[in-house]
């Protein structure tokens, strides 16, 4: 699986398979850039003490659960 980057407006993607041609960011355009292991690794750390962060604030708040209509 490829991780590209955009360069401009730093979104992720995560594809399973690339093109011959470039990908171009959903949001800004620009061409993607492919994200190294260290990149990958730093930004998957981040997300994950993101969301264990998130938890920890909102501790009693139900998560993943849909609001009734």
């Amino acid at each position: 699986m490829s991780y590209l980057q955009c360069p401009q407006c730093h979104r992720t993607a995560w594809v399973q398979a690339v093109a011959d041609d470039d990908a171009a960011c959903r949001h800004c355009g620009a061409p993607l850039r492919a994200l190294s292991r260290g990149e990958f690794a730093a930004l998957t750390g981040a997300v994950r003490e993101r969301f264990a962060r998130d938890a920890r604030r909102d501790a009693g708040r139900k998560r993943f659960v849909r609001e009734r209509r």
